[in-house]
């Protein structure tokens, strides 16, 4: 059976990961995940190469949440792949990082990420940021997020 809507999560701290995999469940948010932990991993998974062939498994994903300091492959050399490629053009992608530097963030933005949020333990920004675009998408015809918000009661 193929998945859809898939989000997927570039992340090497399987804390972080952990993290982000909690918070969005919290927030309702019932997409399916896949998780790989580098830019080459990511990069094959996009690509559907290798174990990521299936494409009924392995779906390409909604959103990519993208780590910026990765081992293989930095974050910003796998954002500057996605928007080389013409099938990823509509790939919401946001830069999830650590890094207290704007200038990193600034340069994520003119490399074409959707938005750049700090890792923190609660995530708000991101979640906010999340539902910002949810709502853009939704608003416009030529961006189509398939995030699925089911907020908690």
């Amino acid at each position: 059976m193929k998945e859809e809507n898939v989000i997927l999560l570039v992340e090497d701290c399987a804390e972080d990961a952990s993290l982000a995999l909690h918070a969005f469940r919290k927030w309702g948010i019932r997409n399916p995940f896949r998780v790989v932990p580098d830019g080459e991993q990511a990069l094959e998974y996009l690509q559907g190469r290798g174990e990521y062939s299936d494409r009924d498994k392995n779906p390409l994903p909604c959103l990519a949440l993208l780590d910026l300091k990765l081992p293989q492959m930095p974050g910003m050399e796998v954002l500057k792949w996605i928007r080389g490629q013409r099938e990823l053009e509509n790939l919401l992608v946001i830069i999830l990082s650590g890094t207290r530097n704007p200038e990193e963030f600034e340069e994520a933005h003119r490399l074409g990420a959707n938005g750049c949020v700090n890792k923190t333990n609660e995530l708000k920004e991101l979640y906010d940021l999340i539902q910002h675009l949810n709502y853009f998408s939704s608003a416009s015809e030529y961006n189509n997020s398939a995030v699925e918000f089911f907020p908690e009661s």
